[in-house]
């Protein structure tokens, strides 16, 4: 049932005064702007434009082609209806009537996509009835991107099983080729297993990940698993066939994710974890390791001592400390997006390279922290943890974190 929360409205009004802005419109069509779909209720959208106008001091309209009006069944709001490209034009020039200033899912030159969702040409159509059109990236930030309480505790809870999660991999994996993990002393304890699964193959490991996670109640799970080379490549997947076994004095990477099922306003979770199949990791393994940690330890400690932080400067800031360690030439991804109900949510991402994103990593958003180093053909190094942004700065999750790679006794 499509309807606007009365505290997102609220809050909308609040930001929109602060910013300047008359109005916040938001279109869609087959939507194809997920972010005014979701925020109104109509996730899978409708087959014909419709527009929201929320707009200070008065109650949200929507503007719907005449046929689709039964979809707006339960509507709390006023709802006008138009059935020409004419009567559109004139319905939406009535309702921004003295606006000189809205707001629309757009971004300036394309700098951050996840925002920039309305077509060229329908700028051009609001535009052309008078008021100029500004990005909501701010807008967004204070209301779609935010966690809510209830998002924060769910995102801690699968945090805290993702961790756990990861250990018992790491340790099902040391054990396959008959090894004992020393495994960081300060990250979560593994689960008991009732037995022991067979692990041969990366995708073996990959497939009881995803049913353990099932297991634990989360969903919308995956995880990648790479060992030696195939750690080199970010997105690696590791399929049934060709996948590599698991083998003695390798890297081993382990990247998962997924959400609390049965919670709408669950937020996900999104980790990685490093080991070495051996006793003794080779010199470049572990100051490949030294360095993502580093970066990771310096982004989060530099949005700690500025509070007007803005994503791309964190990504500056990992950036800096990895090319001062020489892999330049192996950083292949920016450093972090953001997290919300999507795995790739639409607040702030840790991005100057990427895209450049100069929003503010304002309170109530999360991120992941994730910087990697990739050297083709031997092995990659990445290391992952979240944020949530409180008003004292950034919170880390899970709760122990990853600091020594993960090797043999």
């Amino acid at each position: 049932m499509p309807n606007l929360d009365p505290t997102f409205i609220d809050t909308a009004t609040r930001e929109m005064r602060s910013h300047g802005i008359d109005g916040w419109l938001l279109y869609d069509f087959r939507a194809r702007n997920q972010i005014a779909a979701d925020l109104i209720g109509l996730p899978e959208g409708q087959k014909r434009r419709y527009f929201v106008l929320v707009k200070p001091g008065i109650e949200p309209v929507a503007l719907v082609q005449r046929i689709e009006i039964p979809g707006w069944d339960g509507w709390p709001y006023e709802l006008r209806s138009y059935v020409s490209w004419k009567d559109l034009e004139d319905n939406l020039r009535a309702l921004l009537d003295d606006m000189e200033v809205v707001a629309m899912e757009v971004s300036p030159i394309d700098s951050i996509p996840y925002v920039d969702n309305v077509p060229a040409g329908v700028v051009e159509l609001v535009e052309s009835l008078g008021p100029k059109v500004v990005s909501s990236v701010d807008l967004i930030s204070n209301t779609a991107a935010q966690w809510g309480d209830r998002g924060y505790s769910l995102h801690v809870e699968a945090a805290e099983i993702l961790a756990r999660t990861a250990r018992t991999a790491f340790e099902l994996a040391f054990g396959c080729v008959g090894l004992t993990p020393h495994a960081d002393p300060h990250t979560a304890k593994a689960y008991d297993l009732a037995q022991t699964p067979t692990i041969l193959t990366e995708h073996d490991l990959a497939e009881w990940i995803r049913l353990w996670l099932t297991g634990q109640g989360l969903v919308e799970v995956d995880t990648i698993v790479a060992v030696g080379s195939n750690a080199a490549k970010p997105h690696y997947e590791p399929l049934a066939e060709g996948s590599s076994p698991i083998a003695e004095n390798q890297v081993l990477m382990v990247d998962l994710w997924g959400r609390v099922g049965g919670e709408p306003e669950a937020v996900f979770a999104d980790q990685t974890w490093m080991g070495f199949l051996g006793p003794n990791p080779p010199a470049d393994v572990t100051d490949a390791w030294g360095a993502v940690v580093a970066a990771r330890d310096g982004a989060v400690d530099a949005i700690r001592r500025n509070p007007n932080a803005t994503g791309a400067d964190a990504d500056r800031c990992a950036r800096k400390i990895l090319i001062g360690r020489g892999y330049e030439d192996a950083i292949f991804h920016r450093t972090g997006h953001g997290i919300d109900r999507e795995i790739h949510g639409v607040g702030p991402t840790l991005d100057s390279i990427e895209m450049r994103d100069d929003r503010h990593l304002v309170p109530g958003i999360g991120f992941s922290v994730e910087p990697g180093v990739y050297l083709e053909g031997h092995f990659g190094q990445r290391t992952e943890i979240d944020v949530y942004m409180r008003e004292a700065g950034p919170e880390v999750t899970p709760s122990q974190i990853q600091h020594d790679l993960w090797c043999a006794e």
